[in-house]
C-alpha cells in the first residue's frame, strides 16, 4: 500500500484562488474524507491530485512517485496516476451494456480479451452484480448504476480511489447501503482513498480521519471524534452540527454567584458557565454547545434571566426543544430523550446548564479553550 503527499498545493482560476496552500499527508490505506460546504475546493483538489486539473503550483506525490511538482515542471498525466475515479453522475455509457461499460477502459489500455473477460466477472463478483452482464443502465437502479461505476474502477485494480460525492443522486435509504459498500470496498481492497462530501454524517461513518475545507483552505484534520468535539473555528463547529448546532456569541463575565455568559442579542439573560471558564471573564466569545450537551434546568429566576420555549419537535426517540431569547429569532436548541420534557410546554421560560462545549475568540472565530470534558 502507498499513501499520499499534498504540499502547498494551489489552484488559480484566472485571478481567483480557487485552493490555497492545501497541505496533506495520507498514510497508506488510509480513508481520508475531504468535507466542507459546495464551492469550498474540496472537489478541485481532487481534481488535482487525479490530474483532471493542472495545478497553479505545490506538490503531489502518490506513493514514491512525484506526479506534479511545479518546482520540478512534473506534470504527469491522469491515465498513468493508477488511481480509480468514481463521480458523482457515475458517468456510463448509456448505449453500452454493464458488461461493456466495466471493459471499456481494460480495451482501451490493450488488455487482451481473456483477462478482460476475468477482471470484469471478478468486478462483478465484487459488487454483488453477477447476472447484470447484459443489462444498461437505464435498465438499473441508482444503486446499480453506482455500483457499476465502481465496479469499473475496480477492474482496473488502482492503487488509489478516489471518490467525489458519488452518492448525491440517491435517496437516504439507498444511501446508507452504498455507504456501507463502499466501506467494506475500501476495507477490501486496502488502497488510500480520498472520499468528497458535503455530508457531515457521511464523513463521520467513513473516514479514519476528515480534513474540513473552508474557502479553499485546509482548517483542520482530525478524526470524528475530534472534529464533532473540538472544531478548531466557529465555522467548522457550525458546520458539523446535525441538524444545528448552538453557537452563542457574548461576553463571559464573573459574577457573585459563578462566571456568567451575558449573549449579544439578550443582556438580560445571563447564562451559567462552568468555574473553569473564569478566566475569560472580560472576554467577547462565542460559546459553542452541541444539542445533547445542554440541559433545560427549569425557572431560572429573575436574577438569570431567561429563555423562552418555542417549540417541542419530536424526531424518534429523541425531542428537539428550539428555544429563544428575547429577539424570539436567535434560538438555542436542545436534544432530549422522550420522557425528559414531558413537563415542558410551548412559551414557558426556562433556564440552560451548558455540560460541555467550546471557547472561540469573538473576533477571529478560533479555539481557545474548551470545557465539561475530561482533562
Amino acid at each position: 500500500m502507498q499513501g499520499i503527499s499534498v504540499t502547498n498545493l494551489t489552484k488559480r482560476f484566472d485571478q481567483v484562488d480557487a485552493i490555497r496552500n492545501v497541505e496533506l499527508d495520507i498514510e497508506p490505506g488510509e480513508f481520508l474524507v475531504l468535507l466542507g460546504p459546495s464551492g469550498c475546493g474540496k472537489t478541485t483538489t481532487l481534481r488535482c491530485i487525479a490530474g483532471l486539473e493542472r495545478p497553479s503550483g505545490g506538490e503531489i506525490q502518490l506513493g514514491s512517485r512525484t506526479v506534479y511538482s511545479e518546482l520540478q515542471q512534473i506534470d504527469i498525466p491522469a491515465r498513468e496516476r493508477r488511481v480509480g475515479l468514481v463521480f458523482q453522475n457515475y458517468a456510463l455509457y448509456p448505449h453500452m451494456t454493464v458488461y461493456k461499460n466495466i471493459a471499456f477502459g481494460l480495451k482501451m489500455r490493450g488488455f487482451p480479451r481473456n483477462q478482460i473477460a476475468q477482471r470484469v466477472r471478478e468486478a462483478l463478483r465484487f459488487v454483488e452484480l453477477e447476472g447484470c452482464e447484459d443489462r444498461r443502465p437505464a435498465e438499473l437502479s441508482g444503486g446499480q448504476r453506482q455500483r457499476v461505476a465502481v465496479a469499473r474502477m475496480v477492474a482496473g485494480r488502482p492503487d488509489f480511489l478516489l471518490f467525489d460525492e458519488p452518492l448525491s443522486n440517491l435517496d437516504p435509504k439507498l444511501r446508507g447501503s452504498v455507504r456501507t459498500e463502499l466501506r467494506r470496498l475500501h476495507g477490501a481492497m486496502g488502497a488510500t482513498s480520498i472520499y468528497v462530501t458535503h455530508d457531515q454524517t457521511e464523513a463521520f461513518v467513513l473516514a479514519n480521519r476528515i480534513a474540513v475545507m473552508q474557502d479553499g483552505e485546509i482548517v483542520q484534520v482530525d478524526d470524528a471524534d475530534g472534529i464533532y468535539h473540538f472544531p478548531k473555528t466557529a465555522a467548522v463547529a457550525d458546520f458539523t452540527g446535525n441538524p444545528r448546532t448552538n453557537l452563542i456569541p457574548g461576553q463571559v463575565h464573573a459574577a457573585a454567584a459563578g462566571t456568567i455568559l451575558i449573549p449579544e442579542v439578550d443582556p438580560y439573560c445571563f447564562i451559567p458557565l462552568p468555574a473553569e471558564c473564569r478566566p475569560y471573564s472580560g472576554r467577547r466569545m462565542i460559546v459553542h454547545v452541541r444539542p445533547e450537551d445542554v440541559e433545560i434546568a427549569g425557572s431560572p429566576g429573575e436574577d438569570l434571566g431567561s429563555l423562552t420555549v418555542m417549540a417541542i419537535m419530536n424526531e424518534g426517540p429523541d425531542v428537539l426543544v428550539h428555544l429563544c431569547f428575547e429577539d424570539r429569532r436567535t434560538q438555542v436548541i436542545v436534544r432530549s430523550r422522550r420522557g425528559e420534557t414531558a413537563a415542558l410546554e410551548t412559551d414557558e421560560a426556562v433556564g440552560l446548564r451548558l455540560r460541555r462545549g467550546n471557547l472561540y475568540d469573538r473576533g477571529t472565530g478560533w479555539l481557545v479553550d474548551s470545557f465539561g470534558y475530561e482533562r
